[in-house]
């Protein structure tokens, strides 16, 4: 059997980072090709300059295209900038067979209910996240399929983002001639990449800080609970130096790299 090829293409404020990596029938993850290229024409995690966009992003793949001597069609794109948000929403469903187990199909249900949240003109959901189940009142259930119950509830976590932004992602990647197989919170991203099972256990935050936004999630009890983006980032440390110290922005940044 052939291995399966992913990609994965972050585009951050200060760089586009590309990983193209083959995943073994095993479910073994072997990176083949990783480019990280100055990013132009992104503020804030934001693209704010389509044509400029589009080269640095080109730039990224193609540089990680030829490290991994293949060419992608397909990737998932990492996403944030300040205008992602989080509410945690609840619903009930009855079980479609009373008495009977718990199928796919009533966890798809009750995740459709708690998707009905009224948003704000401009934003869409990103994530809809279960945090955990209730069986007939019975608490703190991961996952209820082939239990036997008469009533189900979801607390759910609910991401949402900018639509403007979101388009704008979408079709930068048209334009490079990338299909976008599924926006993602960078901030999930990271989570997914960075902690144990153990950590999300006991509780922990994430902090994931990049050129110009941070990237905050908070989990309790294994479950996510809470996630933002503050407007904050590595680029204002520098700049802050500069201005402090009065020096270049160069000598900042060398500063602040050299002091760690």
């Amino acid at each position: 059997a052939k291995d399966k090829v992913v990609c994965a293409i972050d585009v951050g404020s200060s760089k586009i980072a590309t990983l193209i990596a083959n995943i073994t029938e095993e479910g073994k993850i072997n990176l083949i090709g990783v480019a990280a290229t100055n990013s132009r024409g992104v503020k804030k995690s934001q693209i704010v300059d389509i044509e400029s966009a589009v080269e640095s992003i080109t730039e990224s793949i193609e540089s990680a295209e030829r490290m991994a001597g293949y060419s992608i069609s397909n990737a998932f794109i990492s996403m944030g900038g300040p205008q992602i948000e989080s509410i945690n929403s609840h619903a009930v469903v009855a079980v479609a067979e009373p008495e009977g187990e718990i199928k796919t199909s009533d966890i798809a249900r009750v995740n459709d209910a708690a998707r009905a949240i009224t948003l704000p003109a401009a934003k869409e959901i990103l994530h809809v996240i279960p945090r955990s189940f209730t069986v007939d009142g019975q608490e703190g259930i991961s996952d209820p399929i082939g239990m036997t119950g008469v009533r189900l509830e979801t607390n759910t976590h609910i991401i949402t983002g900018s639509t403007t932004s979101m388009r704008n992602l979408v079709k930068c990647m048209g334009l490079v001639g990338v299909n976008v197989e599924e926006l993602i919170f960078a901030g999930i991203a990271s989570s997914y990449a960075t902690l144990t099972d153990t950590e999300k256990e006991l509780g922990v935050i994430l902090v994931d800080i990049g050129g110009e936004t941070t990237d905050v999630v908070v989990f309790v009890d294994g479950a996510i609970s809470y996630s933002a983006v503050i407007p904050v980032g590595a680029r204002h440390i520098t700049s802050d130096l500069a201005v402090g110290l009065r020096v270049s922005l160069e000598s900042a940044e060398k500063i602040k790299l050299y002091l760690g």
